[in-house]
C-alpha cells in the first residue's frame, strides 16, 4: 500500500468515526463520508474498504487492537505482582477495562470521537455483534473476553443470570460514562471539567462497586 493510499484510508477512517459518533451508524451514508473527507469519487469508501461493515470493522479494529494489547500487558503485570494462582482483585479487573480506553480521550481543543462512536455502535444490534466478534476473536489481543471470564468468576455468590447482568451493567456504565466525558471535553459546559485523574479514579470506584456490592 503506497503512502497516498494509506493517507486516504486514514482520512476516511477519521471522518467515518466522527460522523458515526455524531449521527449514529445508520445516520450517514458511505457517499457522505467520502464527500466529508474531500473525495471527489463518490465510491471512494467502497474502493478502499469494500462495504459499510468492512469500514466499521476497520474503525473499530484500529482502536481496539492497541487497547487490547495494553490490556494484556496490564493483566500480565498485575499477575506478576501477586501470588501464582491467586485471582486478581475486582478493582484490578475494572482498571484493565478502563485504563486502555481513557487513553482514547482527547483534551480541550483536541477532541476525539471514538468513545462516542462506541456508544452509538453498541446501540445498533448488528454493529454490536460485529464489535463482539472482534473482541472475542483476535486471539491473545481479545482480552475483553478474558476480563469478562474473571469478573464473572468473582461473582460466584450471585446466581448465573445475575452474574451476566452485573457484567452488562459494568460495561454499559463504562461505555456511556466515557462517551459523556468525551462529549464534555469536545463541547465544555459552563463549569470546569473534573480533573482527568479524579474522573478516572471515580469511574473505577463506581465500576468496582457494580461488581462487588451485594
Amino acid at each position: 500500500m503506497n503512502t497516498r493510499t494509506r493517507t486516504t484510508r486514514q482520512l476516511l477512517l477519521d471522518v467515518a468515526e466522527r460522523l458515526y459518533a455524531e449521527r449514529g451508524v445508520n445516520g450517514v451514508s458511505l457517499r457522505e463520508i467520502g464527500a466529508a473527507a474531500g473525495q471527489r469519487n463518490t465510491g471512494a469508501v467502497r474502493y478502499h474498504f469494500g462495504s459499510k461493515s468492512a469500514l466499521l470493522e476497520a474503525v473499530i479494529a484500529r482502536r481496539m487492537v492497541p487497547a487490547n494489547e495494553a490490556r494484556a500487558a496490564y493483566l500480565a503485570e498485575a499477575e506478576g505482582k501477586g501470588d501464582e494462582g491467586t485471582p486478581l482483585e475486582a478493582r484490578t479487573l475494572v482498571e484493565a477495562l478502563v485504563l486502555p480506553l481513557v487513553t482514547q480521550l482527547g483534551e480541550p481543543g483536541r477532541p476525539t470521537w471514538y468513545l462516542r462512536f462506541l456508544e452509538q455502535a453498541f446501540s445498533d444490534r448488528e454493529v454490536g455483534q460485529l464489535i463482539a466478534g472482534l473482541q472475542y476473536g483476535q486471539g491473545r489481543t481479545a482480552l475483553w473476553t478474558e476480563v469478562q471470564r474473571r469478573v464473572i468468576a468473582g461473582l460466584g455468590w450471585l446466581p448465573p443470570q445475575r452474574r451476566h447482568e452485573r457484567w452488562m451493567f459494568l460495561t454499559s456504565f463504562i461505555t456511556h460514562a466515557l462517551a459523556d466525558r468525551e462529549s464534555l471535553i469536545a463541547t465544555p459546559a459552563s463549569g470546569p471539567l473534573t480533573p482527568h485523574d479524579d474522573f478516572v479514579a471515580h469511574l473505577i470506584d463506581v465500576g468496582e462497586a457494580i461488581i462487588t456490592r451485594p
